[in-house]
């Protein structure tokens, strides 16, 4: 039988606190190797570091600024990988204090940071999220980040596969976007493109999502759970079935009333289901939302983990039946004070998927509460 535990991951250095995580990975150096984390994290010198995983113990790598910046707010990072064979490398991008989107990525060799600028006369105000797209299942992975721009337009900065591009998906009609959700991919079966889903909330707290159909962008009206409007996203992933079947996308949402709720796909309409709070608790802010599966042939399951009004970490997780609330505690004497960055790991391409779910202490360090195999 598994358990949860928790693990203290520190801090870059003694001096240099964490202030805020800018995305989460899980790297393969080949196909059937085990993942390995990494947390690239926003220090109180406002330069990005990675608290990563090489197989048998966790280090802290400085991985700077771009040149003559500093950097205020993460976006999110990705995994690429140039085909299905090759080792993945990953991609953090950054928001500097000159309002423009930078880089940081690994070419296989070394790590570098490209200024990917902003969007023609716009400033970059906020990230959405990053995902990878590829054409086909044997295809290159391309990364998409998408940000908010000083417009309150969503823009998209992409790879085409020989050289960036920015495209301003605007904003749904007659709305402003005040705040982002989350972006994931769907897949119509296993063979099928990508198919970019981007989710923001608009200034009349209502969900709204770019979405493309294989040829064209639309805007699409999520509306919002019927007993409140939206405040914050959670957290959005995909799911599927079974390992044939299409994705369906994920929405989770917080309320003004402090509950969860979740917009979901089921394959022929959306529908709104309140999730509710832990017992007797209301929801502060959310960690991340990851799916698991028990073995690569199951169907996958979310897992939503959110802070509650005593500054202790909740789950609210899809057994296969029906939704159940877990909490997780806090790290053994500390407080939880901002959230961080949730993944799943597999140990191999045949293992079960376990949940990590990282957080910052009062003392600015970095923990993850994380499930333990037998």
């Amino acid at each position: 039988m598994g358990s949860w535990k928790w693990n203290g991951q520190q801090r870059p250095t003694t001096a240099v606190g964490v202030r805020g995580t800018a995305g989460i990975v899980t790297m393969k150096d080949d196909p059937q190797a085990a993942q390995r984390p990494y947390v690239f994290v926003r220090g109180y010198d406002s330069r990005l570091h990675v608290n990563w995983w090489d197989g048998k113990s966790w280090h802290w790598n400085d991985q700077g600024t771009p040149s003559g910046r500093t950097i205020l707010e993460s976006v999110g990072a990705v995994t690429v990988q140039d085909s299905p064979q090759a080792a993945q490398r990953p991609y953090a991008f950054v928001i500097t204090d000159d309002s423009k989107l930078h880089v940081n990525w690994w070419d296989g060799k070394q790590w570098k940071w490209n200024d990917q600028e902003a969007p023609a006369g716009r400033r970059v105000r906020e990230g959405v999220g990053v995902l990878t797209m590829q054409d086909s299942p044997q295809a290159a992975q391309r990364p998409y980040a998408f940000v908010i721009t000083d417009d309150y337009h969503l823009q998209v900065n992409w790879w085409d596969g020989s050289k960036w591009h920015w495209s301003d998906q605007g904003t749904p009609p007659g709305r402003t976007i005040s705040r982002p959700l989350g972006v994931t991919n769907l897949r119509d079966n296993p063979n099928a493109a990508d198919r970019p889903y981007a989710f923001v909330i608009t200034d009349d707290s209502a969900l709204w999502v770019n979405w493309w159909d294989g040829a064209k962008w639309h805007w699409s009206d999520q509306g919002a759970p019927a007993a409140t409007r939206v405040k914050k996203g959670a957290g959005v992933v995909s799911v599927r079935d079974n390992p044939k079947a299409a994705d369906r996308p994920y929405a989770f949402v917080q309320g003004y009333d402090s509950k969860l709720y979740v917009n979901w796909w089921d394959g022929s309409k959306w529908n709104w289901s309140e999730q509710g709070t832990p017992p007797g608790r209301l929801i502060l802010d959310s960690v991340g939302t990851v799916t698991m599966k028990d073995d690569p042939n199951a169907f996958t399951r979310p897992y939503a983990f959110v802070i509650a009004d005593d500054s202790k970490l909740y789950v609210n997780w899809w057994d296969g039946s029906k939704w159940n609330w877990a909490a997780q505690g806090t790290p053994p004497g500390r407080v939880i004070e901002r959230p961080g960055e949730v993944t799943t790991v597999q140990d191999t391409t045949g293992a079960p998927q376990r949940p990590y779910a990282f957080v910052i202490t009062d003392d600015s360090d970095l923990y993850v509460n994380w499930w333990s195999l037998p």
